[in-house]
């Protein structure tokens, strides 16, 4: 007698306990990329145990990630179970840039974010070939946003760094900055959290104290000792300036950048720039006027 065809979806069926929903209270783009794994899952027909020894990952961690419990998972066990369950890279590719999504809806920093990401950036396991708008972008960009980078981050190298982890990131989110109103917007919006992030804080504002003494006029004087107080002074204003108004005057006056080129860089107008501008400039006379 001939075998009976094994009745639909008995290949979903496995020993052990079932998997349980998603925890209540999670997010939407967390659950989003959840429910993909999870779908991956079940259409593997692996257990838990099999999954355990093909992702190298205890089975309570696992259960803990597919259910959303806990803290949002890192990146690392994510990709370790898409792998175990044999998805393609197009759809690990996808579900890494739902993960990012979900992290940054979690309220994750982007030095968090970057970490996380970090060992896949330096296996070169990004999986995809970057598009060549993305490649013109960064070309375009890599020299000026390493340049304010090191504005804020004085150690060797750190600038760099810094300014690679963007692109990686960039590159992930790159359909984001594409749908976006300014991609040049989007993208200095990464650059710029990811440096505040990363650059020593007094007072709650970003030092400034040693960028004092790169400045042109400071090299140039006469008598650079009798300007160390002042300049100090006026370094101190800029630091604790508006985000905007600290950006201009550090791309304008502080790395020598042209209006045109700042608006570019920030993906403004030159007239919010110019005016951005003036408005520091006031503000940094009247209190150089009451320090003096």
């Amino acid at each position: 007698m001939s075998a009976q065809p094994a009745p639909k979806g008995a290949r979903h069926r496995r020993p052990g306990r079932k998997l349980g929903p998603i925890a209540e209270g999670t997010k939407p783009a967390h659950r989003a990329w959840l429910e993909h794994l999870r779908g991956a899952y079940h259409d593997s027909g692996l257990t838990f145990m099999q999954l355990e020894k093909e992702a190298n990952w205890p089975r309570s961690k696992i259960s803990e990630l597919l259910r959303a419990i806990g803290r949002y998972p890192r990146w690392q066990i994510t990709r370790d179970l898409l792998v175990a369950l044999r998805l393609p890279d197009p759809a690990l590719a996808d579900i890494r840039a739902q993960w990012v999504r979900a992290a940054q809806e979690a309220d994750k920093r982007l030095n968090w974010i970057h970490k996380a990401l970090a060992k896949e950036r330096e296996n070169g396991l990004l999986g995809q070939r970057p598009p060549l708008d993305f490649l013109a972008f960064r070309d375009t960009h890599r020299t000026n946003y390493t340049a304010y980078a090191a504005t804020f981050q004085r150690r060797s190298g750190e600038a760099k760094r810094s300014v690679g982890d963007v692109f990686h990131l960039l590159l992930i989110l790159w359909p984001d900055a594409l749908a976006s109103e300014r991609p040049e917007q989007y993208a200095w919006r990464l650059l710029r959290q990811t440096v505040m992030e990363r650059a020593p804080h007094c007072d709650g504002h970003p030092a400034l104290a040693e960028a004092a003494f790169d400045t042109r006029a400071q090299r140039d004087a006469a008598d650079p000792l009798a300007r160390i107080a002042k300049t100090l002074d006026l370094f101190d204003a800029i630091r604790r300036l508006p985000a905007l108004h600290l950006d201009v005057i550090v791309l304008l006056h502080l790395r020598g950048l042209r209006d045109s080129d700042v608006a570019e860089v920030l993906g403004i107008p030159c007239a919010t720039v110019r005016a951005a501008d003036r408005h520091a400039k006031r503000h940094l006379t009247a209190h150089l006027r009451t320090t003096t």
